[in-house]
């Protein structure tokens, strides 16, 4: 044997040992691998199956060996498997992956997740496959729950009557239900991934409810419960939604978006805008007919001055007629004309003042306000033989909206003049009080007229409410006394019956008492 061929041989078994260990190396790996390892024919039957694999299918060795991976399919992936097979052996495909089912042999399913590789000859013949099968029931089935409650939260989602809406960072629409593909009028596929602000929020609000996202994803400011802005459906129509907000954690504890259920308030806001017109007509009708009062008050207060005037006038015309007004006489006669003039010109802006369309704030004294309600009504007090006694007090500056406090009061006072009308009580009076505590002014007023029957009493601040007869009363004056305190004032008002003592007779009398914040 010569040199070279004895090196020859020395190649050869060193080559054969490597083959002889790769072997061992795959058939160890073919037997004790945990995924399951078969080889098919071109039939698409078992030639060689591990042991993973029996184990898997709860068949034997020898069982598999007599079967085709067509026996052991589920019937509903059986034709679709069947075409990937043989579709990838005529187009020169050596590999593909798939999940699929296959039944085990206690009929039970079995979810794999497949990776088949060709092996083709020197010609490229296919002559056979191995397949790698994966068991992936467990994961299926945790698939299946997380899909199952999925499914179940969307229908909670769907069930529920308002807007449901999840962004990411970005604003970007994650989550959307069908309350909200309603009010949108979109479906769900053209909502979802699309910018929330840039594509369903109204221009006008759009910057602001941008700049307040993007603070509260980077917690640049504290997240708002509660926020509303018009938003844009599709047949162009804005909705007012009313939101409310919560964060969106992700696996990390961080923060990854928002969800905000949202109330449509279109029509609540109508409903509202409608309400303040209906109350701002009861205002104004009150008002008229506060200004019907005044009007008789004004009667009132001129009838004196007026008289005064003429009857002056007419004495210096008769003087000088008689050739006896001396200068002296003209001055005097003059200067009670100028100052009557001048109590008619106060009385004008009097009530001039209490006919202004003004709901501005202003600041002034008690002794101003009372005073001012004494010039506007004492006339007609006077006129029904009623005494308005304002009890002293200590005067205080005080802000508020002067000139509702100021009808309040004199409705209140007009009913009161209505309480004494159609009695025949005597020594009838009505009396102003005030105090300021706990930064609050509180005003009573109260009457000597007999009292609110006790069946009323609590009726009385009612709408239309009235216990006149309908040519002589709305049944507004009360209501809307009460409105504007609580509603304009932020105060309350209370009535309640006492008994008032005055020129030593004591009586029962209804007492209101008002209570108004001083604005700060």
């Amino acid at each position: 044997m010569t040199q070279d061929s004895s090196q020859l041989n020395t190649i050869i078994k060193e080559q054969k040992k490597v083959i002889d260990k790769l072997e061992k190396h795959y058939l160890s790996i073919f037997e004790h691998s945990k995924v399951g390892i078969v080889y098919l024919n071109t039939n698409g039957s078992f030639i060689e199956v591990n042991k993973s694999f029996c184990e898997m299918l709860g068949y034997s060795e020898n069982e598999l060996l007599n079967l085709s991976f067509k026996d052991i399919t589920h019937k509903n992936d059986l034709e679709k498997d069947l075409i990937i097979y043989e579709e990838s052996q005529k187009d020169g495909t050596d590999s593909f992956t798939l999940e699929k089912r296959y039944i085990r042999k206690n009929g039970v399913i079995l979810w794999a997740d497949i990776f088949v590789n060709h092996i083709r000859d020197e010609q490229g013949k296919w002559i056979s496959s191995v397949v790698i099968i994966n068991n992936i029931t467990e994961r299926k089935k945790i698939q299946d729950t997380i899909l199952e409650q999925t499914k179940t939260m969307q229908l909670y989602l769907d069930l529920v009557d308002v807007m449901i809406v999840a962004l990411n960072n970005q604003g970007n629409i994650t989550l959307v239900n069908r309350k909200t593909c309603e009010v949108l009028g979109y479906g769900e596929e053209s909502i979802l991934g699309k910018n929330w602000f840039n594509n369903f929020v109204c221009e006008y609000d759009r910057e602001n409810a941008i700049d307040l996202y993007l603070k509260t994803i980077n917690q640049e400011s504290n997240i708002v419960e509660k926020l509303q802005y018009y938003i844009v459906c599709k047949n162009g129509e804005r909705r007012m939604i009313l939101w409310r907000r919560a964060y969106v954690y992700n696996d990390e504890r961080d923060i990854s978006g928002l969800i905000s259920s949202g109330e449509d308030i279109t029509e609540m806001i109508k409903l509202e805008e409608e309400n303040k017109k209906s109350e701002q007509a009861l205002i104004n009708q009150s008002k008229m007919a506060s200004m019907g009062e005044m009007l008789r008050n004004i009667a009132h207060q001129w009838r004196q001055p007026l008289s005064t005037i003429s009857t002056a006038a007419s004495g210096i015309k008769i003087q000088k007629e008689l050739g006896v007004l001396d200068d002296k006489e003209f001055d005097t006669t003059m200067d009670a004309i100028v100052d009557t003039t001048q109590y008619l010109s106060q009385t004008i802006n009097d009530f001039q003042n209490f006919f202004k369309m003004d709901s501005s704030i202003r600041e002034f004294s008690s002794k101003d306000l009372v005073e001012n309600i004494k010039s506007l009504i004492s006339s007609s007090y006077k006129s029904n033989d009623i005494e308005l006694i304002i009890e002293e007090s200590e005067n205080f500056l005080f802000k508020a909206l002067y000139n509702e406090f100021i009808q309040v009061i004199i409705n209140i006072l007009n009913n009161a003049k209505d309480a004494f009308e159609h009695s025949t009580l005597k020594d009838r009076v009505v009396i102003l009080s005030s105090v300021l505590e706990d930064n609050c002014y509180t005003l009573y007023i109260k009457d000597n007229a007999g009292g609110i029957p006790e069946d009323i009493i609590n009726r009385i601040f009612e709408p239309y409410f009235t216990t006149k007869h309908q040519s002589l009363g709305t049944g507004i004056g009360l209501y809307m006394t009460k409105d504007i305190i609580e509603n304009h004032l932020d105060g309350t008002i209370i009535a309640y019956n006492e008994k008032v003592e005055y020129k030593d007779t004591l009586r029962t009398g209804a007492v209101f008492k008002l209570t108004i914040p001083n604005v700060k």
